[in-house]
């Protein structure tokens, strides 16, 4: 299948017209007249990535995260974006990039997000999705409950009931939780002070860390592919978030 082609069948999955405006999607590096045989599904265009996709000599990387987000100036082989553009073009590997658009999409990280947390009557809002939980319940009790390796929580002095959820970094849209009569937020990379203004609101922060609210979709992505792409060989590169937790149950 040709890049180009391939790209027509990302596009029906999360159109790349439906990205932030102050995101960067699609193609980052490649030909789309390249023929692709072979792809690696990631979270991070990373050094660690390609180089995987070197060794399984795949011609095209899809990642959530883009590598290119802001225009470049130069390409100065001493800085890390410029050496892994450089790097993909050495081996003829194309790199293509869904991250808001994916998020947002019917089936996408959002909604992977709200099935982990067993939301019921799920509203689609964007990124966001605003649904129930099966019954009432304690926050800690809840939280502690979640199929996540890692959960900080702020206290707002409710139960958990109506929550809303967002992947990646989503403080930005406490108002908008609240404006929704949720009692809860669930996101990552919660700053403290943003945790404050959530307690002084009287609304739950769920933590569950920017990894894990996104790297949930690489597999579900993935399988979707695979059965999409006819004749394309779909893997996916299993990482492991760039934050390490050194201290817990044994310490």
């Amino acid at each position: 299948m040709l890049l180009k082609d391939l790209l027509t069948v990302l596009d029906g999955i999360a159109p790349f017209d439906t990205v932030e405006p102050w995101d960067n999607t699609g193609l980052m590096v490649g030909d789309t007249l390249r023929e692709v045989r072979s792809v690696l599904v990631a979270l991070d265009p990373s050094t660690e990535v390609i180089q995987e996709a070197e060794k399984l000599g795949a011609d095209l990387i899809i990642t959530h995260h883009p590598l290119i987000f802001t225009p470049l100036k130069r390409i100065d082989l001493q800085e890390s974006v410029s050496r892994r553009i450089a790097r993909l073009i050495r081996a003829s590997m194309a790199l293509v990039s869904m991250h808001t658009n994916l998020d947002a999409a019917q089936g996408g990280v959002a909604d992977e997000l709200a099935d982990r947390l067993c939301l019921k009557e799920v509203q689609q809002l964007k990124v966001l999705r605003i649904g129930k939980v099966e019954q009432p319940c304690n926050l800690c009790a809840w939280a502690a409950s979640l199929p996540f390796e890692t959960v900080r929580i702020v206290d707002g002095r409710r139960p958990v009931e109506s929550v809303c959820a967002c992947p990646g970094s989503g403080m930005d849209y406490l108002g908008e939780a609240i404006c929704r009569g949720c009692d809860t937020l669930v996101t990552g990379d919660v700053r403290y002070h943003a945790g404050l203004d959530a307690k002084e609101a009287g609304i739950n922060v769920v933590d569950l860390g920017h990894f894990a609210t996104e790297e949930i979709i690489i597999a579900p992505l993935a399988e979707r592919l695979g059965s999409l792409l006819p004749g394309v060989t779909v893997r996916t590169y299993g990482a492991k978030d760039v934050f390490m937790q050194i201290k817990g149950e044994n310490h």
